[in-house]
């Protein structure tokens, strides 16, 4: 094989040496062969080579395999995606995470581009998936089919990777097992910020390597090379402590010991230089919007804190401050994590201050118990390399139920396949990696940096996917290696690798992660919640009951199923269930309150109300309770009582709509449509996701005579839930009153596309028919 690259060569016979002579000042002579290794250059490796196998684009060898990688991946992934459609009652319904994002990125397609406040998650994919949803819709067949693809061009740029770094039969192997990785696949199928974190890191990384070495120094090319991994920081900013990888791509002379130091210090410049481009914009945008200039998003301390507290457990979101559970959603967790920070801190503190709060918080506990901090990480290294995938979304091994073929590359044997068969080799293979070449060692150098941000905060499955493409590459080296020992007959080394191999399998698919993360009752919670978003409680009932037989005391499930009890009318039976959460929780100010629209069911508006009460004394931010005891105010024709309790739910909350929602019909009432189009926008800004504050604005607008902007805020509704027949109604009035007849229509044939017996529509698309046949 290569030892490196000798910056002559003199056809087969050696490198050129400078050497001093005594008779003149420089001479240049050839050198005969030396038989050890030259100083500074890698180390052989039996079955690896240093990127000598590299792959080109115009070899029709090459473009067929690269091309079969590619189909092999597309293939794996819409067959994926066309079982869990067919199979997955929640594959039109995204949730936690995915759902959030979601919801982010339809409020952006409806026009709220800039956002209000401080980025609490780096923005970069809901943007993307906003400028799709804007171009293309917002169907999630279509968005999944696009990342399948974006996953696809993943396996090639693995295999690229693979073949540039150790040789070709690397490359194709990693190309075909990243194509095919049920984890990754698995991922790719949510709406996750995963699905353009590692292709991301997969091009810089490629870009890089490719350019490694390359003479004269192009620095366009490293500022190209930053520019992606500042792309990939504004979606997971974990990569910037990674940042020293690249550096070394662009800083290691390789075969150019005499770089000046200009040259030197230019590719790392170049790198630093580009990276910051994309973060910039987004500090500045954070600047302008929040008044606080935070680099990108201010999530890190608590997530720093979530995974190094007194009761942290490495796998989970666990703090003493906050008691959390499956159904907190994550808007609630941010504004109960930042208020706490205030109240803790004993004033208002502004975003990047919350950051630093939690980061303190952290760092106080582990400087006060470093033995328990200690064994902490220690725990946490561990469960980066057991082959159990933790998911955080769901549970991934049940989740594999919907799909024949997930099944078949996730599963539980022995192993745990495939994460527990390429982290055994994968430990072996990076410190391979440091001995093939210059180029290669970055490569062990990110994975140790990414993996320590990892261990610092949370180990889930999720989190660790930015490392094991690299994972695959040395887990594939290092078989190769066996192979080539085999081949050669080097038993001993043979033996001695392979014991090691057998001994990490055996430790790091020991059942202890699992032990501590399955749970089944987790996935009927998820179905429930997925049946309760698209109205069906009756059925929602009879899941939460199921997960409850398996575990009476799962907390997120007993508060759904009260609410939802209430939902099918059954009030008797959700105060005999709030009262058995109660038992364990009795502080809960929610299902407190759900205990009070039991009671309001059943008439009894005296207990309805004194729950209310007692909800608001539990939790004054909670906004619902003070909803409620408006809505019985104004029932009651108490119009200022209820007045005062709508604006103390906003003042508790400003990002909850239905009060702003209430407070606005209650000036329409009183004609004082400026004030309800005022809160209505306030809602809007608060909240950009609310369907309903769009909707109600523009009714507004079109009660007050004001049809052009009510038809650009009822498109907006209609964006962020198209299947509205009644905001396409109010829509085709606000093009009738706009002399836009033919767009009227169109919305009303919309409406009855899935409303046959639209009473409403059918009665105004027979008024504009005679209309529009009478003008002809």
């Amino acid at each position: 094989m290569n030892e490196g690259h000798p910056a002559h060569a003199v056809g087969d016979s050696g490198t050129i040496r400078r050497f001093h002579s005594p008779a003149r000042s420089r001479i240049i002579r050839p050198m005969a062969r030396q038989k050890q290794k030259p100083e500074g250059m890698p180390r052989p490796v039996a079955g690896v080579t240093d990127g000598t196998g590299d792959f080109s684009p115009r070899n029709a060898r090459d473009a067929l395999w690269l091309g079969a990688i590619f189909v092999l991946a597309l293939l794996a992934r819409v067959i994926v995606l066309w079982q869990l459609s067919r199979n997955n009652p929640g594959f039109f319904d995204p949730t936690v995470d995915s759902r959030w994002h979601y919801l982010w990125a339809k409020s952006i397609a409806a026009g709220d581009w800039l956002g209000s406040g401080v980025f609490y998650r780096a923005p970069l994919y809901p943007y993307l998936l906003g400028i799709w949803i804007t171009l293309f819709g917002d169907g999630l067949w279509p968005i999944r089919l696009a990342q399948a693809v974006i996953g696809s061009l993943s396996a090639v740029l693995v295999c690229l990777i693979g073949a540039r770094g150790f040789g070709r039969r690397v490359g194709i192997t990693a190309g075909l097992i990243w194509a095919i990785y049920g984890t990754m696949i698995y991922y790719e199928t949510e709406l996750l910020i995963e699905v353009i974190v590692v292709p991301f890191t997969l091009l810089a990384i490629w870009l890089a390597m490719r350019e490694h070495g390359q003479t004269p120094v192009r620095l366009w090319r490293w500022l190209t090379v930053g520019i992606v991994v500042g792309l990939t920081a504004i979606a997971r900013p974990n990569i910037l402590l990674a940042l020293p990888a690249f550096w070394m791509w662009s800083w290691t002379p390789a075969d150019r010991p005499s770089r000046t130091r200009r040259e030197r210090w230019s590719g790392p410049l170049a790198v630093t230089l580009g990276a910051l481009l994309p973060i910039v914009p987004v500090t500045a945008r954070n600047f302008m919007v929040g008044n606080d200039p935070v680099l990108i998003s201010y999530q890190g301390g608590v997530n720093l804190y979530l995974g190094n507290n007194p009761k942290a457990d490495g796998l989970t979101m666990s703090m003493p401050e906050v008691t959390l559970d499956e159904s907190v959603e994550w808007n609630e967790f941010v504004r109960t994590t930042d208020s706490i920070a205030s109240a803790l801190a004993g004033r208002s503190l502004r975003p990047s201050e919350v950051s630093s709060f939690w980061t303190r918080r952290a760092l106080a506990y582990m400087t006060a118990h470093p033995l328990a901090a200690t064994w902490g990480i220690l725990k946490k290294t561990y469960y980066l390399f057991n082959g159990y995938e933790t998911g955080d979304q769901t549970d991934i091994y049940a989740y594999t139920r919907y799909s024949s073929l997930l099944r078949r590359l996730i599963w539980h044997f022995g192993i745990y396949f495939p994460y527990g068969l390429i982290a055994p080799l994968a430990v072996l293979g990076i410190p391979l990696a440091w001995r093939v070449s210059s180029r290669t060692r970055p490569l062990m150098v990110y994975t140790v940096l990414y993996a320590l941000t990892v261990i610092g905060f949370l180990v889930t499955a999720r989190h660790r996917l930015p490392i094991l493409p690299m994972m695959v590459l040395f887990a594939v080296a290092i078989a190769w290696t066996l192979v080539e020992y085999m081949r050669t007959g080097k038993t001993l080394k043979w033996l001695v690798i392979g014991g090691v191999v057998a001994i990490h399998l055996f430790v790091f698919n020991r059942p202890i992660v699992e032990r501590i993360m399955a749970n089944p009752t987790f996935t009927l919670y998820q179905e429930a919640l997925t049946l309760d978003r698209r109205g069906d409680y009756a059925q929602a009932v009879e899941v939460y009951e199921k997960a409850l037989a398996i575990d009476p005391s799962h907390l997120a499930s007993l508060r759904n199923l009260a609410y939802d009890l209430v939902r099918v009318k059954e009030y008797d039976s959700a105060v005999a269930v709030s009262f058995t959460y109660m038992r364990h929780r009795s502080s809960d100010a929610e299902v407190i309150n759900n205990m009070g629209l039991a009671y309001l069911g059943k008439g009894d508006t005296g207990k309805a109300e004194g729950c209310f009460r007692i909800a608001v004394r539990t939790n004054p931010n909670l906004g619902q309770p003070h909803l409620n005891l408006g809505d019985i105010a104004r029932a009651r024709e108490q119009i200022p009582v209820a007045v005062q309790h709508y604006a103390a739910a906003v003042a508790g909350d400003s990002a909850f709509a239905p009060a702003y929602n209430a407070l606005a019909l209650i000036f329409t009432a009183a004609k004082n449509y400026t004030e309800a189009i005022r809160l209505l926008k306030t809602a809007t800004a608060h909240a950009p996701g609310s369907v309903t504050s769009w909707a109600n604005l523009g009714a507004v607008y079109l009660e007050n005579g004001q049809p052009l902007p009510a038809i650009e805020v009822l498109g907006k509704a209609l964006l962020l839930q198209p299947l509205t027949g009644a905001v396409r109604v109010n829509l085709a009035v606000a093009y009738v009153r706009a002399d836009s007849v033919e767009a009227a229509r169109a919305q009303l044939q919309e409406v009855l596309k899935h409303e046959p017996q639209n009473a409403t529509a059918l009665r105004l698309i027979a008024k504009i028919d005679s209309v529009l046949g009478a003008a002809h």
